[in-house]
């Protein structure tokens, strides 16, 4: 194979000219240089990565605005394979092709496998979940090839590749007979070899779906395939569930012509330092990364160019060119718009019912990144495993931003927004069971400490360690926590219940029954992992099953208006500080009802107990007297005189409250956001105070 234009240099390129074919000679335009491939043919390669389901995005629920993604792009492939400028096309996906949407979801796949058999992908990748079902069953079979399938009308078996040659069975360390390490096809009158490829993922898989296999990541391994397939192959492309990039940077420039990534949801395209392309298209079917590969017909000689990416759903603007509009859309491809109706006619019964209603969006973004991980997505999903397990009496219920995989936004303009079925499929898709365990508070603060770490911004921590860091339970929902940067990490000092409950970080004794989802529990890390469940596994509940019967029961018995909980779960010791501060200077002492009382008392708690901690610094010690003075001046029954202003000056970075306003009507008229996130008191009087107050939503 020979590469030249971007790894010879101009001089070479001269060198190399024939009569008939200019091997990417530049012409200057402009001040400019442009290769001229005159002669040369062209390859138009087309990728998608990290579809998860969406076949259609169905989201809005009315099927006159479902958006055909897939269908629009089947239409735009179509229409290269008939340009005579292209000599042929390559189509090709990197993995994570199934779990994401209801109408996938509920039929494991079939609508995906059929509408890639319909537009002859070439090749796909093994994504980390392609093993959230059986991945023998549902992904690929015996032959290394996608799995068949049956979806309405339509029925098949497909003969595509399944690509990755990094899987092996732990117990024998032989490779897994379900994908094949390459394959070679036919483009016009060049031989294509496409080497499969995946960094370690087995921690973004459930314990249990990955323990037969391993994932031997090895880069060398891959240059030496990558050299194999290049003596049999004049065009060699890798096909990585992993970052495109890094992957380019490591491989040969003689051997390698591009690298197909994913994994990362990411749009990732251009070329390494030493010459080879990589493209990676973003996820969900948002749109697809595309290239050129020219091949001199003489010399044989391989250029890629322009690497790209192209949006097929941007976010905002007018979407009606990806509407069915009652068949009239020329430009949707036909038969993938029949199988994506399959799909939604197959699911679609139970899909509408509404479970209750909410009046903001439920979304991933953090409430207050200043101070910690929370969302309200997040809040209420942890809120949906502490219901599910009330009977155990727990606590506290954890769960991680990564296994929320969409955002239930609200209509532009709207006042309320229903929540369906489908919208848990949605934001919650992936099936875990949630386990309920005793530990200390020792343990819980160490689970708190371990998940936040990415808090700390003094820790050189990069972007995939805090991720996989927040992936042991960043989210949760049933205590409140204050804690403080420390060197190497994150020290919680506090933690406190939503009924004012406080748990002692230090002591190995009293255990508190808590819950956390499979998949957050079973990683390296986390402080479940080898503990045994007070429910085992087979009986414990399963979190989107368990939301949507919760939510039947609230709206059968309360009603459809859904509380969102957009409490700050934790707060930095500096800014508690000032929300104490705050909150005690709204009293007035000569009108203090009982539940006052009960909250001031319940801020001194707090603050005797983080000082008797001694893990403070001086100015930290003395702003906490200072809170400690004004919450036992409040309590005092009798004065011999008039007490002094309270000092309510603020600390450094205060707290910024959360984007939304309260709900019109809401008892919390004074500084809204500070009394959201104080944790809570005893009593239903105490509540209605408290800083762990949820807003009604309705």
């Amino acid at each position: 194979m020979n590469k030249l234009s971007k790894r010879l240099g101009t001089m070479a390129l001269v060198l190399t000219m024939t009569a008939s074919y200019v091997p990417a000679v530049f012409a200057e335009d402009a001040g400019t240089q442009e290769p001229d491939y005159t002669g040369w043919d062209t390859i138009k390669v087309f990728e998608t990565t990290d579809v998860h389901g969406y076949i259609t995005d169905v989201s809005s629920y009315k099927e006159d605005t479902f958006e055909y993604r897939l269908a629009y792009f089947s239409k735009i492939v179509n229409d290269a394979r008939n340009n005579d400028a292209y000599e042929d096309v390559l189509l090709l996906d990197t993995g994570d092709i199934y779990q994401g949407t209801p109408h996938s979801n509920l039929t494991y796949g079939a609508a995906m496998r059929a509408a890639y058999d319909q537009m002859d992908y070439d090749a796909v990748g093994l994504g980390n979940h392609e093993f959230d079902w059986d991945v023998k069953t549902y992904a690929t079979d015996a032959k290394g090839t996608m799995a068949p399938y049956e979806i309405g009308s339509y029925k098949g078996d497909s003969d595509i590749p399944v690509l990755m040659s990094n899987l092996y069975y732990k117990d024998s360390g032989e490779r897994v007979e379900f994908t094949q390490d390459y394959t070679i096809v036919d483009k016009g009158d060049y031989k294509v070899g496409i080497v499969g490829w995946a960094d370690d993922y087995s921690a973004d898989i459930k314990a249990s779906q990955i323990a037969p296999y391993t994932i031997d990541d090895n880069r060398e391994k891959l240059k030496e395939l990558a050299e194999e397939v290049d003596k049999k192959a004049d065009i060699v492309v890798i096909l990585a569930h992993s970052d495109p990039k890094s992957i380019a940077e490591e491989m040969d420039p003689e051997v390698v012509d591009l690298v197909a990534g994913g994994h990362t949801h990411k749009n990732v395209n251009g070329t390494a330092d030493n010459g080879i392309d990589y493209m990676q298209g973003n996820c969900y079917a948002y749109g697809y990364s595309t290239a050129e590969i020219k091949v001199n017909p003489e010399t044989k000689d391989v250029e890629v160019t322009t690497p790209e990416f192209k949006d097929i759903s941007p976010k905002g603007g007018d979407h009606s060119y990806l509407y069915y509009n009652n068949g009239n859309n020329t430009q949707l491809d036909p038969e993938v718009t029949k199988i994506s109706q399959a799909a939604w006619d197959a699911v679609k019964g139970e899909m509408y019912e509404v479970l209750g209603t909410v009046d903001q969006s439920i979304t991933r973004d953090f409430i207050d990144e200043a101070n910690g991980t929370s969302s309200i997505a997040g809040n209420w999903l942890a809120d949906m495993m502490l219901a599910a397990t009330k009977d155990q009496n727990t606590v506290a219920a954890f769960a991680n931003r990564g296994g929320i995989r969409a955002n239930l936004e609200m209509a532009e303009g709207a006042s309320s927004r229903d929540i369906t079925v489908a919208d848990i499929y949605t934001i919650s898709p992936f099936g875990n069971r949630i386990l309920t365990f005793a530990i200390t508070g020792q343990q819980m603060a160490q689970q708190l400490e371990r998940a936040l770490i990415g808090l700390n911004p003094e820790i050189e921590i990069d972007s995939d360690a805090a991720y996989q860091a927040s992936n042991l339970g960043d989210q949760f929902a049933g205590i409140t926590a204050t804690y403080k940067v420390v060197d190497g990490g994150i020290k919680v000092l506090s933690i406190m219940t939503d009924d004012g409950q406080m748990i002692d970080v230090n002591d190995t004794t009293k255990t508190y029954n808590v819950c956390v989802n499979e998949y957050c529990a079973t990683l390296d890390g986390s402080v479940f992992k080898g503990m045994t469940p007070l429910v085992a596994m087979d009986e414990a509940p399963v979190d989107n099953l368990s939301t949507i019967a919760a939510l039947r029961e609230h709206r059968d018995t309360e009603g459809l208006n859904i509380e969102l909980d957009t409490t700050v779960h934790t707060l930095t010791l500096q800014n508690k500080i000032q929300q104490w501060k705050d909150a005690l200077g709204s009293y007035d002492k000569a009108s203090l009802t009982e539940a006052d009382r009960t909250e001031i008392q319940n801020i001194l708690d707090q603050v005797n107990y983080i000082l008797a901690s001694g893990d403070l610094a001086t100015e930290e010690k003395t702003e906490l007297q200072n809170v400690k003075a004004i919450a036992e001046g409040l309590l005092k029954t009798t004065d011999s005189k008039p007490e002094e202003k309270p000092d309510t000056t603020p600390t450094k970075n205060p707290i910024t409250p959360p984007k939304s306003s309260p709900k019109t009507g809401d008892t919390a008229t004074t500084m809204p956001w500070v009394v959201l996130v104080i944790a809570g008191g005893a009593g239903a009087a105490a509540i209605e105070l408290s800083a762990r107050k949820k807003q009604n939503r309705g």
